[in-house]
């Protein structure tokens, strides 16, 4: 059986993804609330919820409740994704910073620090 991994978010950390792969993506909230902004857009995300990243795209996914927000990927094809090691290293794209686009208007500050 292959490993699943399900992803954890922490109150008003931000996970700024970018655009880098050409990967089709599904992220789901399973338990608590956020916001995701995906290209221009932005919306409130919980429980039950999915939604789709077009390849290329950015996206930036943050916890606005008071509970850890659990959310399961999914990616196709599978396999690593830089953007797990950048987020660990610290090292995202910044928001509104060539080439990254700027974040929708009103959306969660970019968390670009090391965890």
């Amino acid at each position: 059986m292959k490993d699943r991994i399900v992803g954890i978010i922490m109150n008003g950390i931000t996970g700024r993804l970018g655009n880098d792969q050409h990967l089709l993506r599904i992220i789901e909230a399973i338990e608590g609330q956020g916001e995701i902004c995906v290209g221009s857009e932005k919306q409130t995300i919980s429980k039950g919820q999915a939604v789709f990243l077009p390849p290329t795209v950015f996206h930036q996914l943050t916890n606005t409740s008071s509970e850890p927000l659990h959310m399961m990927y999914i990616y196709c094809p599978g396999g690593d994704v830089a953007h797990w090691r950048q987020e660990l290293d610290g090292s995202l794209p910044v928001a509104g910073v060539a080439p990254t686009p700027p974040l929708p208007l009103g959306a969660q500050p970019q968390c670009n620090k090391k965890p």
